[in-house]
């Protein structure tokens, strides 16, 4: 794995680590359902991963079909394909994080069809 990777990949779970206390807190009170804590830790984990810019690798469809899923309070589910290597990556650090945060498989929004 090359240098990159494994700084990005460092930043991704330390931003996991800072953000998973706020959800603690969250469940103990009346705030977000778990639904939106989910979408919440999923989104700020995309954020943190592809930034405002489109990194290399990454297409036009994988970016707008995931800014849908993002929008949709992360309901739209099953309409993102991750083609390239890069793409591939991201879905691989995104899935991660979520079995990491204890949300199901069907939570993410990764589908290629048949």
């Amino acid at each position: 794995m090359d240098r990159p990777c494994n700084m990005l990949t460092a930043m991704f779970f330390g931003s996991i680590v800072s953000f998973s206390p706020l959800v603690a807190v969250a469940q103990g009170t009346d705030g977000p359902s778990w639904a939106e804590q989910k979408c919440a830790l999923y989104s700020s984990a995309w954020n943190d991963l592809v930034g405002d810019d489109a990194p290399e690798g990454v297409s036009d469809a994988f970016l707008s079909d995931h800014a849908a899923f993002i929008a949709s309070g992360c309901v739209e589910r099953g309409h993102v394909c991750p083609r390239t290597p890069r793409e591939l990556e991201i879905a691989d650090m995104l899935t991660l994080m979520a079995v990491a945060e204890g949300m199901a498989g069907s939570f993410l929004p990764f589908d290629c069809g048949n």
